[in-house]
């Protein structure tokens, strides 16, 4: 049972300061980079796996670059009592997931995320992800997770963010 806190533990995550963790390469086709101008917050699923998580980036007026992080949780363990997991929602040493490039073309974006160890395979995975722009100011999508080991299942998943402040 201490294993299983210990991974839902070093599953989870925290956002922090996303504007303090630089290294979002960013690509326009039509160099208006404008309409991912701001702070954006959102979260992920997976039916398939059973995780959740969040996103968060920042992207400041003028600049090439940006900042951002997803968070994932831990698919539910049945197995574990409610005080047990109130206890592992608590626990404040947890992981962030690095996006690596997002690029924008007219309404849609796509991207990816920095190749990550997956505890449920052990093995590293690579995950992209795509969507639109369904207004101003919200983008939704899917995304696909890709494992490394050979005959492992292609994860996908949705994903949705909204700007919370322009910057």
């Amino acid at each position: 049972m201490n294993r299983t806190i210990a991974f839902i533990a070093a599953a989870a995550a925290t956002i922090g300061c996303a504007r303090g963790t630089p290294g979002i390469e960013l690509a326009s086709s039509d160099f208006d980079l404008n309409p991912l101008v701001g702070q954006w917050r959102g979260n992920f699923s997976s039916a398939q796996t059973g995780r959740t998580g969040t996103i968060a980036f920042n992207l400041n007026a003028g600049e090439s670059a940006a900042s951002g992080n997803v968070v994932m949780f831990p698919k539910p363990d049945s197995l574990l009592t409610p005080e047990e997991r109130a206890e592992a929602a608590n626990v404040p040493d947890r992981t962030v997931l690095k996006i690596h490039f997002v690029r924008k073309e007219g309404g849609s974006v796509s991207g990816g995320l920095d190749p990550y160890r997956d505890p449920d395979c052990d093995c590293t995975v690579t995950t992209l992800f795509q969507g639109a722009f369904t207004n101003s100011s919200t983008i939704e999508g899917s995304y696909t997770t890709v494992r490394s080991k050979p005959g492992s299942d292609v994860i996908n998943g949705k994903w949705s963010v909204t700007r919370v402040k322009r910057l």
